[in-house]
């Protein structure tokens, strides 16, 4: 479910049931031509598919954090750090980043320094070599964090 889909009169009610928010993280620098920013998104909307389709009815996308400092980790970890801390006060349990965006842009320690519970990261190149992987990954991901025990 996205954020925009959960009018005020609703969110008191569907609280206890969407426990989970999945935070985007396009990793633009703001460099980036038109397309090549499309592009992006594009690959992070692929990236999100993995986990809204399978587990709509118990996860909200918030907006996307777009544009991450190139080179600035403190400032990106910082800025996560502020954002999941905002996300839990709004009552979800569990935080998790998706990414499109390989290691080299955005680092996993920066990433995990962020607050969050996990962090999904799919690459344009990984949904092509091995689709059907990535999505077992992500279901393995979200029921790791739902149900610890499975996931041992």
């Amino acid at each position: 479910m996205k954020f925009s889909e959960i009018n005020e009169g609703q969110w008191e009610e569907l609280r206890p049931y969407l426990d989970t928010c999945l935070l985007p993280v396009t990793g633009l620098s703001g460099a980036e031509s038109p397309w090549k920013a499309a592009r992006e998104l594009e690959h992070l909307r692929d990236a999100l598919d993995l986990l809204e389709i399978p587990f709509k009815g118990r996860t909200v996308t918030y907006p996307a954090l777009h544009f991450t400092p190139a080179g600035d980790t403190e400032t990106i970890r910082s800025l996560l750090l502020q954002v999941c801390s905002g996300l839990r006060s709004e009552g979800f349990r569990y935080v998790v980043l998706v990414t499109a965006q390989p290691e080299e842009a955005i680092s996993t320690e920066v990433l995990e320094a962020g607050g969050a519970d996990r962090i999904l990261r799919v690459t344009p190149q990984q949904l092509q070599q091995a689709g059907a992987e990535a999505k077992r990954e992500a279901a393995g991901l979200m029921t790791g964090l739902w149900n610890p025990a499975q996931s041992l």
